[in-house]
């Protein structure tokens, strides 16, 4: 059998690592206890009531420590849970929200949103910092699936720059208000990704935040 020499020396070492403990655990607090006891005044012997209430404070503090690996058991399974189910949304199609669109050869995406009753639209468009480069006012807009093509142009009616840009559809309220509607696009589900508790799902060759998405159909 071989052992490495930093091994063997380190089993020799008259230094050792200690780690010191900011909280108080259950064998801490029950070691502390036992040496309490051994060490009082034989002639004034610790009173029964300040026992039973360090013994309470020993039942309490396990409770609390059993309760926190319950939680944190619970919280794992979940979290195992929650991966099988997006793994199990592989082949179907996924109804996504999205507020991105992406200019490739100077040319937008187009995007879908629906109206549940006649509206009046305007659709703000916001660079890579989030400063608004175009505010388009649509006007008023009939009820059902709405189809939103930009031009690729700021506010000057230049040509924006490939990338990736993000934006808003609006409805005015009765009050003089906006509320925002939600763009939407389907696709086949082809993959999912495991960053720590993050979880990204592939649609359309498109990587999207798994809260993003409304609707799984088979």
């Amino acid at each position: 059998m071989m052992m490495n020499v930093n091994s063997m020396s380190n089993l020799f070492s008259t230094s050792t690592d200690r780690t010191t403990k900011k909280d108080l655990d259950k064998e801490a607090f029950l070691k502390l206890l036992i040496t309490q006891l051994k060490s009082q005044d034989p002639l004034e012997p610790m009173k029964d009531r300040d026992f039973i209430a360090q013994m309470s404070q020993l039942s309490s503090l396990e409770q609390v420590m059993n309760m926190s690996k319950s939680v944190q058991s619970f919280v794992d399974t979940a979290a195992q849970l929650y991966r099988t189910q997006a793994v199990s949304m592989i082949g179907k199609t996924a109804v996504v929200k999205t507020n991105v669109i992406n200019v490739e050869n100077g040319v937008p995406e187009s995007k879908v949103f629906n109206l549940d009753s006649p509206a009046n639209i305007v659709i703000k468009i916001f660079d890579s910092n989030g400063k608004l480069i175009k505010e388009e006012k649509i006007g008023q807009v009939e009820a059902g699936m709405q189809l939103f093509a930009w031009d690729g142009k700021d506010e000057n009616g230049t040509k924006v720059k490939d990338g990736r840009y993000t934006f808003k559809i609006l409805k005015t309220t009765p009050d003089g208000g906006y509320e925002e509607i939600p763009s939407v696009e389907s696709g086949i589900v082809s993959g999912v990704q495991f960053d720590g508790n993050k979880i990204n799902v592939i649609v359309s060759n498109k990587i999207y935040d798994i809260s993003e998405i409304s609707e799984i159909h088979a």
